[in-house]
């Protein structure tokens, strides 16, 4: 049964507007940011869109679409520019990419290889092992033609925001349900798991 209490913030929560900047968050700035972000993470960023997505997932779930579809429209367009120019200046291109924080030569090689094993089925390896999309997009002009490219990185980006998206939504869900949370204390801990995250990861990056 329902603790009185909780149900008391649960209805205050429900009837009390929602803070200015998580207006702006699930609106057109939102979604604005979600693009801009998979545009710079397909090119020279060096952090994921799945962290704005992913907070848009914990606090208003069935508004997160919107992100995840402006993420991936991002990441084409990324995409698109980084293959145009290894297309003309490979060494320069992938040069650039290089000089990104936390992308190895050894990541590079092996993005390499397995376009030679693989074929345009390489694209859809990086996401779950977090490679990388940049790097893809420098070297698959020696593979395959830019078109099949792009239309590769729509399914290949977008399973890794559904599952993250789903993943956020609902531990978002069940926090407010059993636990209820206020949109700043959801960020907060949203702000938490990323941190963490990335610490480890970029720490096991730094030591391979």
């Amino acid at each position: 049964m329902l603790d009185p209490s909780a149900a008391a913030v649960q209805k205050s929560d429900a009837s009390s507007p929602q803070p200015a900047w998580v207006r702006l968050l699930i609106g057109v700035p939102g979604v604005l940011l979600a693009f801009l972000w998979g545009l710079a993470e397909g090119t020279f960023f060096f952090v994921v869109p799945d962290v704005a997505i992913t907070l848009v997932a914990m606090i208003e779930p069935r508004r997160a679409w919107r992100h995840i579809l402006a993420a991936i429209a991002g990441s084409v367009i990324g995409g698109a520019i980084l293959f145009s120019w290894s297309t003309s200046n490979p060494l320069a291109a992938r040069q650039s990419v290089a000089r990104v924080p936390f992308i190895t030569a050894k990541m590079i090689a092996k993005v390499h290889a397995s376009f030679e094993t693989r074929g345009m089925g390489a694209v859809f390896l990086g996401p779950p092992a977090g490679t990388p999309y940049k790097i893809y997009a420098v070297e698959a002009p020696e593979f395959v033609s830019k078109s099949a490219f792009l239309w590769a990185t729509v399914p290949a980006r977008g399973e890794r925001f559904l599952i993250v998206w789903a993943i956020f939504g609902i531990a978002g869900s069940l926090w407010r349900r059993f636990l209820p949370r206020t949109p700043g204390q959801l960020a907060f801990r949203h702000a938490c798991f990323w941190i963490i995250f990335y610490a480890f990861y970029w720490t096991i990056i730094v030591r391979r």
